[in-house]
C-alpha cells in the first residue's frame, strides 16, 4: 500500500467512525479531534471534511497539501501515525484499573447545558432520554459554554 493510499484510508476510518458516532478504526480520540479543530456539533460527515480534518490533525492546512508532499515526508508521517496506534493498542491490551472514587464533590459536576452529536438536540446535561429514537452514547454529548440560556 502506498502512503496516499495509507492515508486515504485513514481518512475513510474518520469518516466512518464519524459517520457511526463510534470510536472503532480511526488512531486518534475524535472527540479530542473535534474540539481541537472546532468541529460543530451538528455537522454532518463527509468524506471530505474527514479529510480535511485528517490532514489538520497530521499538521497540513488541506488535504491536497498532504496527497503533494515528498515521499520521505509522507513515509515519516506514515510512521509516526502507526507508532501512535501501535502505543494505542499496547495501552487497550493492558488495560490499568481506574481508581474508585468515593468522594465526589458534587459543586464541581457540570450542571449546564449540552448538545447531542447524534441528534443535535439541546438539553440540561441532567435529563434523561432527551429524545427516545436518538441512540447516541455518552460521548455524543458536548458540553455548550456560552448559550443564551447561561447569559439570561
Amino acid at each position: 500500500m502506498t502512503h496516499i493510499e495509507y492515508f486515504k484510508l485513514q481518512a475513510k476510518n474518520l469518516y466512518k467512525d464519524w459517520k457511526n458516532r463510534e470510536q472503532r478504526l480511526f488512531v486518534f480520540d475524535i472527540r479530542e479531534l473535534f474540539r481541537l479543530y472546532g468541529v460543530k456539533a451538528d455537522e454532518q460527515p463527509t468524506l471530505m471534511k474527514a479529510q480535511h480534518l485528517l490532514a489538520q490533525a497530521l499538521g497540513r492546512d488541506k488535504w491536497s497539501d498532504l496527497l503533494h508532499e515528498p515521499e520521505e515526508r509522507l513515509a515519516y508521517t506514515r510512521a509516526v501515525l502507526e507508532s501512535e496506534r501501535l502505543e494505542d493498542d499496547e495501552v487497550d491490551a493492558n488495560p490499568v484499573e481506574e481508581p474508585v472514587v468515593e468522594d465526589v464533590d458534587e459543586s464541581t459536576l457540570y450542571r449546564g447545558m449540552v448538545q447531542c452529536l447524534h441528534c443535535g438536540r439541546v438539553f440540561p446535561i441532567d435529563k434523561p432520554n432527551h429524545l427516545p429514537s436518538c441512540d447516541g452514547e455518552d460521548w455524543d454529548l458536548m458540553p455548550l459554554e456560552d448559550t443564551e440560556t447561561d447569559k439570561k
